[in-house]
C-alpha cells in the first residue's frame, strides 16, 4: 500500500529530527506528574491521545487513565473504552488462541502445518533471480511447525521487508502488504529453512488460519465463545465497524509528518477490504479489555490456558541460529527503529510464545522474563512475571517506532512500576 511504504520511507528522519517529551528531574515519579506530562504531551501534538491501564497480579493495583482527542483535531475527548486497532498486538491473542488449541490435543507445538495449511506448506524457499528473470526457488529441508510460526521462525518475513519477494511480487502484479485474505496477502514463497533463521512476519497469521480450519469456525467466532465469554469482554472484534456497540467507539488514526506534525491518516490501511480474521493484525480491542487478557496470562488463573502453557509462553522458544538471528535484528537492521516501545539493544532477547522475551533486566525498567510487544499504530503492551505487572498503553499514531510515542511508553511504564510498588 502507498500508505504504508511512505510511513516506512519517513522513519529514519523522524528518529533523528523528531523531539519528545522532556521526562528530566520528577517527570515520572508519581501518577500525578504522568498525567500533565502525558496531557502536555497531546496539548503540544506529541500525540493525539493515550489510554493506559494496569493491574498487578493479585488484582490489588489497578490503574486507567485516558487523554486526548478521539479524532484528531477534533475537540472530542477519547474515552476509557476506546476501541483501538491493535495492528500486530494482535499476535499476542491468536497466540493464546494456537496454544489452546493445543492444550485441547488438536494440534502440537511441533507438527507439521504442511497438510492443514497447504498454501504455505508447499512454498519453496527463493534464493534469486536467473538470467531469465525467473525466481531460483529451492525445496525446503525442515518442516514448518506451529512453533515456528508462534516465533517468527517459520521462514516467512513480509514481503515488504526482503528485495527478492518485493521483485516477485511485482512480477505477479501485486504490490506489498496487499490481498484481502490471509492466502492473498501472504502465500509466496520463504527466505530460509524454517527454525535456522529469524525474521518478522505474517506467519501468526497463518497460525490464526490454523486454528480457524482445525475448529471449523473464524477467529472472531473461535475467540468470542474460547476467550472473551470466559473473560467476559465485550470489547474486542475484528469486525468493530459491523458491531453497532463498537463501530463509534474506534479513534481516528494520525500520522506524522517529517516536520512533526501530527495530522488525520485517511489512506487505505491494514484492515481496509479485509474478508479474513487476520491473526497477525486484524483485532481491534478497547485496553481495559485487552489488559483482561493479560491479567489472566499474568495470574495463570486457568481460564484461558494450562498453567504449564503459560509458563512455556515465558521461556525462549528459538533455535541458537533463530536466536542469534533475532539479536543481529534488534541490534543492527534499520527495521528495529520500527519496533514498538523503547527496547535496549545491549539486553539479551528471544522470542517466547506471544512477544519477544526480555533475557536479562533492564536496569530501571522490565525485569528479566517480561514479554511484550506492539503494533504499527504504535499500541504496546507487556507482561512483567517477576515483577507481578501487567500493563497496556493505548494510541493511534504513525509511523511505527515513533520517537515521541516511544517516550511517553517509557514514561508510563516507569511510573506505573513505581506505582505499584515495584523496586527498579
Amino acid at each position: 500500500m502507498a500508505g504504508l511504504e511512505r510511513l516506512k520511507g519517513i522513519v529514519g528522519q523522524l528518529k533523528t529530527t523528531l523531539t519528545g517529551i522532556d521526562l528530566s528531574g520528577k517527570a515520572a515519579s508519581n501518577m500525578v506528574s504522568l498525567e500533565e506530562t502525558l496531557a502536555n504531551g497531546v496539548k503540544e501534538g506529541k500525540v493525539p491521545h493515550v489510554v493506559v491501564f494496569a493491574t498487578n497480579t493479585d488484582g490489588t493495583f489497578k490503574y486507567k487513565h485516558a487523554v486526548g482527542k478521539s479524532h484528531y483535531p477534533d475537540e472530542e475527548p477519547i474515552k476509557e473504552d476506546a476501541v483501538f486497532l491493535l495492528a500486530s498486538q494482535t499476535k499476542l491473542l491468536t497466540t493464546i488462541a494456537a496454544l489452546q488449541i493445543v492444550d485441547k490435543g488438536l494440534f502440537g507445538l511441533d507438527d507439521d502445518v504442511s497438510e492443514k495449511l497447504p498454501e504455505l506448506g508447499g512454498q519453496k524457499i527463493i534464493e534469486g533471480f536467473g538470467e531469465d528473470d525467473k525466481p531460483i526457488l529451492v525445496d525446503r529441508k525442515n518442516a514448518i511447525t506451529l512453533r515456528h510460526l508462534l516465533t517468527h521462525s517459520a521462514g516467512s518475513t513480509y514481503d515488504s521487508a526482503h528485495p527478492l519477494l518485493i521483485k516477485l511480487r511485482q512480477q505477479q502484479g501485486h504490490g506489498p502488504n496487499t490481498g484481502t485474505t490471509v492466502h492473498e496477502r501472504f502465500a509466496y514463497p520463504l527466505i530460509y529453512d524454517p527454525g535456522t533463521s529469524w525474521s518478522y512476519s505474517a506467519s501468526i497469521d497463518w497460525a490464526g488460519k490454523l486454528v480457524e480450519r482445525l475448529t471449523d469456525s473464524t477467529l472472531e467466532e473461535y475467540m468470542q465463545k474460547n476467550m472473551w465469554e470466559p473473560l467476559g469482554i465485550k470489547n474486542i472484534s475484528f469486525w468493530p465497524y459491523e458491531n453497532p456497540e463498537l463501530k463509534d467507539k474506534v479513534p481516528g488514526l494520525t500520522t506524522r509528518t517529517p516536520e512533526g506534525k501530527l495530522v488525520p491518516f485517511n489512506e487505505p490501511f491494514l484492515n481496509t477490504g479485509s474478508k479474513d480474521c487476520f491473526g497477525g493484525h486484524g483485532a481491534y480491542a478497547a485496553m481495559g479489555d485487552f489488559l483482561k487478557v493479560q491479567h489472566s496470562i499474568l495470574a495463570n488463573d486457568g481460564k484461558l490456558l494450562k498453567p504449564q502453557t503459560v509458563d512455556l509462553m515465558f521461556q525462549p522458544q528459538l533455535s541458537p541460529e533463530s536466536a542469534e538471528a533475532l539479536e543481529k535484528f534488534m541490534k543492527h537492521s534499520p527495521m528495529a527503529a520500527m519496533i514498538i516501545g523503547e527496547f535496549n539493544p545491549d539486553v539479551e532477547c528471544n522470542w517466547g510464545l506471544g512477544g519477544i522475551l526480555f533475557m536479562q533486566d533492564d536496569v530501571g525498567k522490565r525485569k528479566k522474563g517480561t514479554l511484550s510487544w506492539g503494533g504499527m499504530s504504535n499500541p504496546f503492551w507487556l507482561i512483567d512475571r517477576e515483577a507481578g505487572l501487567a500493563l497496556t498503553f493505548g494510541t493511534q499514531v504513525l509511523p511505527p517506532g515513533d520517537k515521541p510515542t516511544e517516550e511517553m511508553i517509557s514514561a508510563v511504564e516507569l511510573a506505573v512500576y513505581e506505582k505499584a510498588g515495584v523496586k527498579l
